[in-house]
């Protein structure tokens, strides 16, 4: 039996994410949004929707618009904003390409603490208070081309 104490799996922290950033964009969730931004179908939202009001997280009823419950406002904005932070590091300053910070950072999210995100964020804005070009920082230091492509 689910209830609010069972803990989010990495998949339900995605849904409560997506619904997060539809709610702060619409207002509200509805089911076809929330597949459309996450790549699946229908029924795999409605079975991870009823799994996310079991814990309280969010209000749903078929064929109504979903909302965050307080308490789901909080934990998916805490995701949404650990996200942003993973993707700015991933993309800005190790300057990966946009897909691959994107599907980086939404491995890490899962596995690293709030500690960690918030001194990353803490890093970000280092680099950036001290007049750092996170821009173009790997101009400056190359590897050798044999070992750039060891790692690979």
């Amino acid at each position: 039996m689910i209830t609010k104490e069972t803990p989010l799996t990495s998949t339900l922290e995605d849904y409560l994410a997506a619904i997060f950033r539809l709610v702060q964009k619409n207002g509200d969730a509805r089911s076809n949004a929330i597949a459309d931004d996450l790549g699946v179908t229908r029924s795999t939202v409605t079975t991870a929707l009823k799994s996310l009001a079991a814990r309280e997280l969010i209000e749903y009823r078929p064929y109504s618009p979903i909302t965050l419950t307080p308490s789901g406002w909080e934990l998916g904005k805490r995701i949404a904003h650990r996200n942003v932070i993973l993707r700015d590091f991933f993309g800005r300053v190790l300057q990966l390409p946009d897909e691959e910070a994107e599907a980086t950072a939404c491995r890490v999210e899962h596995a690293v603490t709030d500690d960690v995100v918030l001194q990353l964020g803490r890093f970000i804005l280092y680099l950036k208070e001290a007049g750092c070009d996170i821009d173009t920082w790997q101009e400056k230091f190359t590897l050798p081309e044999n070992h750039a492509s060891k790692s690979s």
